[in-house]
């Protein structure tokens, strides 16, 4: 009897260890091609030319890729390295207008996952559209 308390009062301390370190784990999520912190737009495929946002952005107007072409407009795909746990909301409009897609924290999306206006011709294509991004905390919107 002495030896079944004694193993089950092991087996639970070691449980409560485990459970402890889960739920102490940290927020950092990587997104490829991304830095730990940024939630990076690219103006082709995951990896091409990049620009990586730190926090929230009203305006893209002045925003460039590193090959040097503007970011208005002109993203294909995008990865967050969030280590707030923060989603990327991107919005086809300056100032958080006109809700284009948004992206979970250690997650992305890429060209062929986003719509495009000129294949769907409907005017609600997803690609070449953001205009600003909103980093928030988690939220009910389904997100890539």
């Amino acid at each position: 009897m002495f030896m079944l308390k004694k193993f089950a009062t092991v087996a639970a301390t070691a449980a409560l260890l485990v459970g402890g370190g889960i739920a102490t784990a940290s927020t950092a999520s990587a997104g490829p091609s991304c830095p730990a912190g940024y939630h990076c737009l690219f103006e082709g495929s995951i990896g091409s030319s990049v620009h990586n946002f730190f926090n929230s952005d009203p305006n893209f107007t002045d925003d460039v890729f590193s090959s040097g072409h503007g970011v208005n407009d002109n993203s294909w795909s995008a990865s967050n390295s969030s280590t707030g746990g923060y989603e990327s909301h991107y919005y086809k409009d300056a100032n958080y207008s006109n809700f284009d897609f948004c992206v979970n924290p250690g997650s992305s999306v890429s060209h062929d996952q986003l719509s495009d206006d000129f294949v769907d011709g409907n005017g609600i294509g997803q690609r070449d559209e953001a205009s600003s991004l909103l980093l928030r905390p988690t939220t009910s919107v389904s997100c890539f």
